[in-house]
């Protein structure tokens, strides 16, 4: 890891320059990224952007030693700077020796809060000349003047005024991952999601939303803000500037200049924080991948479908391209991608009054999820093992022949049957509880059928003084005639699978 001394060298105090200085750093050969930039839909159905992209994604290896791994997703708004220099102070704020080896999950989880506090003050920081230089001009301003009188009296004063509301205005919410020693600690600012997926002791998987969503629609939210003086009543689904947020990086004038803001100026202290969700969760066998998402993907979505249990489908795609696509990368992709489409396709129906979306990032960090084999198989078991010991190795080398439309039609039914939303989407369990039931589920594909006999009881033999077996090979059997009979088995190799 860089020296601590280093810090000024790599740009880290203000970060004005386009120096990338997390170039230098692994990238989780575990993971993959997927992004769209933002679009807006003309009347023919054309596409077009209507700002830079302003998301980040980060998705490193900060130390292979001590296993520690670091994803963020981080959606910009009123422009990219505020994401982009969260993308490469943050890294920073955890990489110079604060977290070691020995270092306790308390310990850890402490300079996981304070660094997004870091980063929050480095950025303001950053900005604090934009801050006084407005200031002064604001001096030079009547008090009460009409802006459209101060722009004909004051024309190069407003300009420059306008320049430097530019630089100000921008923020980002943050969505940040941090895998250290065996646990993840999730912590977010903002609306940006986290969905671990796990199975559970029956094989299901089960997917958990770890971050909370900070908005004017949230009821812990709109509680906090009612205890700083503001109503609720009022504040409940309004636009703070240009979106709902209610905790972020950036966003000065929701801060230190919230009393410009009618709607905000009543409230003792500022409204909008930088303080995050933090959520922790040990790693185990169990754990089958992470999702780190911007609002735009799961939003996107939701227009487009009207469900009402977004995290369930979105994680039911990603299952889905485990089983086609040969890295995390093609996976996470093909999901934006299909997104994209779904979204666009609603809108050339006219079914909708979509105007467009906003940009899409998706980070995945795979844990135990089998991809796509190479030569295009895919064994049938490979989403969760079955019950262990039961298959001989020759069988299992066996499985992984059955092809891979078999192996989708069987993980895709599974999943329908059971892929079912057991609350709402916003009972999201506490930080401070230690239960792990989870509240959206998908299946495995771990047969229920297969069991091991209990030890319990006699073994009974047969006629010539054999144990009776207890393992049906019938389901591996039908799966190997169909694939012959797709002609995805050459008849000269049919001996190898019997």
């Amino acid at each position: 890891m860089p020296s601590p001394m280093r810090r000024s060298s790599l740009g880290l105090t203000g970060l004005a320059n386009n120096d990338a200085w997390t170039d230098g750093l692994p990238i989780c050969p575990l993971s993959g990224v997927g992004m769209s930039a933002n679009q807006v839909y003309r009347e023919d159905g054309t596409p077009c952007s209507a700002h830079e992209y302003e998301d980040r994604s980060i998705h490193f290896c900060l130390d292979r030693e001590n296993q520690t791994y670091l994803y963020a997703v981080f959606d910009g708004h009123d422009g990219a700077k505020a994401a982009y220099f969260a993308s490469q102070r943050l890294p920073a704020e955890l990489s110079f020796d604060q977290i070691t080896a020995h270092s306790s999950s308390e310990k850890v989880r402490e300079v996981f809060v304070t660094a997004f506090q870091a980063v929050e003050d480095a950025f303001l920081e950053s900005i604090d000349h934009c801050i006084a230089e407005r200031t002064q001009l604001l001096d030079k301003i009547p008090e009460g003047m009409p802006q459209m009188e101060a722009a004909i009296k004051f024309p190069e004063t407003v300009t420059r005024l306008q320049e430097l509301e530019q630089q100000i205005r921008g923020g980002s919410t943050a969505v940040v991952a941090l895998i250290h020693a065996g646990m993840l600690y999730v912590g977010n600012l903002g609306d940006s999601r986290a969905l671990l997926c796990k199975k559970d002791e029956c094989g299901v998987l089960r997917v958990k939303q770890l971050s909370h969503d900070h908005t004017t629609s949230s009821h812990e939210e709109l509680q906090r803000l009612e205890a700083l003086g503001l109503r609720s009543s009022k504040i409940k689904g309004v636009r703070l500037g240009n979106h709902e947020i209610t905790r972020c990086i950036g966003s000065y004038f929701l801060k230190g200049g919230y009393k410009e803001f009618e709607i905000l100026s009543s409230a003792t202290t500022e409204p909008v924080i930088p303080v995050p969700h933090i959520t922790v969760v040990p790693i185990d066998d169990t754990c089958s991948f992470l999702l780190l998402m911007s609002e735009g993907l799961y939003k996107s979505y939701q227009e487009a479908t009207a469900s009402d249990q977004v995290n369930k489908e979105i994680a039911q795609m990603v299952v889905e391209q485990f089983v086609e696509q040969t890295t995390i990368t093609s996976v996470a992709q093909t999901v934006v991608d299909k997104v994209v489409r779904l979204h666009h396709d609603m809108f050339l129906t006219k079914q909708s009054r979509l105007a467009g979306r906003e940009d899409i990032t998706l980070v995945i960090r795979n844990f135990s999820f089998r991809l796509r084999g190479p030569g295009g198989c895919r064994s049938a078991v490979a989403a969760a093992p079955l019950t262990s010991g039961l298959l001989s190795s020759s069988a299992s080398a066996a499985a992984g022949a059955v092809s891979l439309q078999a192996s989708r039609d069987a993980l895709s039914s599974s999943i329908d049957e059971e892929f079912t939303l057991d609350g709402p989407s916003d009972a999201l369990e506490s930080e401070q509880s230690s239960s792990t039931t989870s509240i959206f589920h998908t299946s495995s594909t771990e047969s229920s059928e297969i069991q091991r006999p209990s030890l319990m009881n006699p073994l009974q033999l047969d006629d010539d003084g054999r144990i009776e077996s207890y393992v049906s090979f019938s389901q591996y059997y039908q799966a190997v005639e169909e694939a012959r009979q797709q002609g995805l088995i050459p008849e000269h190799q049919l001996h190898l699978y019997k």
